[in-house]
């Protein structure tokens, strides 16, 4: 059954005036509902501005490292002798001032870098350019053998770190000048230096996108 609603014109004074406070009190009712309304939303978003640090909302993203950044960098091992930078003749070789020897013929464990000189291989200046800025002459670096402490030129193996603990050799094939190549016993370290060459090959680094 359904009815049909008709407006029908109040017929009366006194039945006017009841339906014009009705009108009155459902535009009241509705005004007062939309106020009500309107003060949930306000108390709400102060209620989540409350619990949100707002500094950090608004801060900017902090960049990550650098993908070029060194990603298995070692703490100077307590052992490891004091020593100075003379001078850096290639990407894997340097003179250093050591307790026992004034100026120690060194090359860099587990490294491999490009040639220079008369026999200039791909990215060879590179390679000499980039250890000499980490190893600056007159610089104090920290210096430790692995279990042979000679190659057949009579040249001393080292790992070296600089003073702040960044280790050399994993610098110079992380950053892509250089190829992680260990040979006979020495062993030490092997793990984390190919690791970051094949970060370095797969993202391009260096040797790996030039030559």
């Amino acid at each position: 059954m359904s009815y049909n609603r008709i407006y029908v014109e109040p017929s009366t004074a006194e039945d006017a005036a009841v339906a014009r406070r009705l009108g009155r009190r459902r535009r009241w009712k509705t005004f007062f509902q939309s106020i009500g309304a309107l003060i949930l939303i306000v108390a709400a978003g102060w209620y989540v501005l409350s619990i949100v640090d707002m500094d950090a909302a608004l801060a900017p993203p902090v960049p990550g490292p650098s993908s070029s950044a060194a990603p298995f960098e070692s703490a100077i091992p307590a052992d490891a002798t004091k020593a100075t930078v003379n001078y850096v003749h290639d990407g894997d070789t340097l003179f250093i001032d050591t307790p026992g020897d004034s100026n120690l013929k060194v090359r860099l464990l587990g490294v491999d870098t490009p040639e220079v000189g008369d026999n200039l291989e791909c990215y060879g200046n590179e390679a000499r350019d980039y250890l000499r800025g980490l190893l600056p002459e007159g610089s104090t670096v920290y210096t430790q053998a692995d279990v042979e402490p000679l190659d057949q030129y009579g040249r001393s193996l080292l790992f070296v770190w600089t003073s702040s603990g960044q280790l050399v050799n994993l610098s110079l094939v992380a950053d892509g000048y250089a190829e992680a190549v260990f040979i006979g016993g020495n062993r030490m370290l092997e793990a984390q230096v190919e690791a970051a060459e094949d970060a370095a090959q797969a993202a391009g680094r260096g040797i790996w996108g030039s030559c």
